[in-house]
């Protein structure tokens, strides 16, 4: 069958990452004959980006189509050679609006043509958060990622090495335990200050 002539790859741009640090993946088809093969979608989307942890599902790029709603499928040749499909910018929010904790994950992606869905994958491993404490140690600008209980009414977060006083106020629920990324300022009085740049509950 002529599509058995596609295969997929997938790249990022670093396998190791902080919690909240964005990672860039990039998705190709490679026909690896010497002509051209045109492929039927049925689907708006050309691939499916997943992260997994262990065999769950804690992020995908592809969401339930609209109920009533149907789309016309649509074709796309792809000539000899690789062919980017896509460049991702995942942002590591996971589907429920948190941020993954620290560990390996899968990436995987998966061409969604007709008749085949040939797969690619690759490991990525987020850290710890940096404890607040050893923020002291950071030049100011260096960015990282913390992460411990928000205390909304003094705008503080506190790990179980220390607490820091945040940049602006966070919509998180009083208590909540968050990740937070930015970095380290020092006000005129020289007490620190940590900007914030994102944010996302975070279960440890």
């Amino acid at each position: 069958m002529i599509l058995a002539a596609i295969t997929l790859s997938l790249q990022i741009t670093r396998s190791t990452l902080d919690v909240l640090d964005g990672v860039n993946v990039e998705v190709a088809a490679h026909n690896t004959g010497n002509a051209p093969v045109s492929l039927r979608f049925s689907r708006p989307e050309e691939y499916e980006i997943d992260v997994l942890r262990g065999t769950h599902v804690i992020f995908s790029t592809l969401r339930p189509l609209p109920a009533n709603i149907t789309f016309p499928p649509h074709r796309r040749t792809l000539q000899p050679g690789p062919t980017v499909l896509a460049i991702y910018d995942w942002n590591t929010i996971e589907n429920d609006g948190s941020t993954p904790r620290a560990g390996t994950y899968t990436v995987r992606a998966t061409l969604l043509a007709e008749g085949s869905s040939p797969q690619a994958q690759t490991m990525v491993r987020f850290v710890a958060p940096t404890p607040i404490v050893a923020l002291a140690k950071l030049k100011p600008g260096d960015e990282v990622t913390i992460a411990g209980t928000l205390d909304a009414a003094k705008q503080e977060l506190t790990d179980e090495t220390g607490s820091v006083a945040l940049g602006r106020k966070l919509a998180a629920a009083p208590g909540a335990t968050i990740a937070v990324r930015g970095y380290i300022m020092k006000r005129p009085d020289g007490s620190s200050l940590f900007y914030v740049e994102r944010w996302a509950p975070f279960a440890p």
